[in-house]
């Protein structure tokens, strides 16, 4: 299989953009339709891992030399008032949502951005590519005979429709994908059960003793029915300097969500109730004090302060999709990243999880593995780390017997795969 001359790709986030930067310097032709209508995404400044398939990928692709991430050295733990109960080598790179999209967009489009302002040009050998925003994708045809697929959309501004005929379709559209309900793949979703408050500060807003604790490691902060995850991150545009950073916290807080608590916190200040994501700026500041003022007695001193000092927090429902198909239409639409599987967020695996994806397409067209290798290698990985993430938050809210039956879960899909079997 050989890499296709023109590729649709559905979604313009990062998933959709790792794909399409790896097309474009192969010699593709790719157009990127991204539902959102402004051509520069909102960011949440949410933070994000740079695992392994991301650094080489861009090690490989990127042609900016924007530094993507801060480097941390350590994990560490602290439990209820005990700040530091644990500590351990575990270098790893963190960076903020938007910067590495800006990136990416600068790379893939040549987007100008403070983050990249002068972005590069194409190289030589390039494909062409062009990001489609504003445009909702409506449905797929597929002409066996011809090997081609017709993504039609509608333009979410002004109602015309229009469509767009290539080789290969790469759903990268999310947790909530339009391609995959197109398709009709049948995906479990679940609610895990908990929440995730997040947030950002800068540096420069907290103490000095506060950004030295946090700094070079990677903390979970375990409190009572709770937990917290924190570390420092570029800001958006860039910025790795100390002193100009930001300091991300996520905040996992277990609640039912048909309860009247969760109706609240999920009704945003102009009194509609969203379904996962009340964004920033949106989250009620009566509701967030009132659950502040109910919980910070619990937390350390340092996350007291930088989710006391976060202007613009806000909130998402934790859970999980898993979908049991990969490709369709004789491998010529594909689902990547988030589109195919969403893991829980504690290990901040989402972009990791889409490069992979990005590395397994590669080799198919380098003739290195077959597409049902492939797909078999992505429902394994998978199924491996979504069960992995889930261990992970069950331990940090202390919910034993679930996490014993999910480490039993887990050592049987290990067993089953390496029997052949998964």
């Amino acid at each position: 299989m050989m890499f296709p001359k023109c590729v649709v790709i559905v979604g313009g986030s990062v998933s959709g953009l790792l794909q399409g930067l790896l097309l474009k310097r192969n010699g593709v032709n790719v157009i990127v339709l991204e539902q959102d209508p402004s051509n520069d995404r909102r960011n949440h400044e949410s933070g994000v891992a740079i695992g392994p398939s991301v650094t080489a990928l861009l090690e490989k692709y990127d042609a900016t030399g924007r530094p993507a991430a801060i480097p941390t050295g350590f994990i560490s733990f602290a439990w209820r008032k005990r700040l530091r109960i644990f500590n351990k080598v575990w270098p790893h790179h963190m960076s903020n949502w938007g910067c590495l999209y800006l990136i990416l967009r600068a790379n893939f489009d040549g987007m100008k951005s403070e983050a990249v302002p002068n972005p590069p040009g194409p190289k030589d050998g390039d494909g062409k590519a062009e990001y489609w925003p504003g445009k909702r994708v409506t449905g797929l045809d597929y002409d066996r005979e011809r090997g081609i697929v017709t993504t039609h959309f509608i333009d979410v501004s002004t109602g015309e429709s229009g469509s767009l005929s290539a080789e290969m379709v790469i759903g990268a559209d999310g947790v909530r994908s339009t391609v995959r309900k197109i398709l009709q793949t049948p995906t479990k979703v679940d609610y895990a059960g908990y929440i995730a408050w997040r947030g950002t500060v800068p540096e420069s807003q907290v103490s000095e003793a506060t950004v030295d604790y946090f700094s070079n490691r990677v903390y979970f902060s375990i409190t009572k029915g709770s937990y917290f995850v924190n570390y420092i991150i570029p800001t958006e545009s860039g910025h790795v300097d100390p002193g100009r950073r930001l300091i991300n916290w996520v905040w996992y807080y277990p609640i039912d969500d048909t309860s009247d608590e969760c109706r609240a916190i999920f009704t945003d200040i102009h009194g509609k109730l969203h379904n996962t994501t009340v964004s920033q700026g949106l989250v009620n500041p009566d509701v967030w004090a009132r659950h502040l003022s109910r919980t910070v007695s619990q937390m350390t001193g340092p996350i007291a302060e930088v989710v006391s000092k976060t202007a613009k927090p806000f909130v998402t429902k934790v859970g999980q999709t898993d979908s049991s198909l990969a490709s369709f239409h004789d491998g010529h639409v594909i689902l990547v990243g988030d589109a195919f599987t969403t893991f829980t967020t504690h290990l901040a695996m989402a972009s990791e999880h889409a490069a992979r994806h990005c590395w397994q397409m590669e080799k198919v067209w380098r003739g290195e593995i077959t597409l049902e290798e492939r797909d078999q290698d992505a429902l394994f990985y998978a199924r491996k780390f979504l069960l992995l993430n889930r261990l992970v938050g069950l331990i940090g809210l202390g919910w034993v017997w679930t996490a014993l039956n999910t480490i039993r879960a887990y050592v049987v899909l290990m067993i089953k795969h390496y029997l052949g079997f998964a």
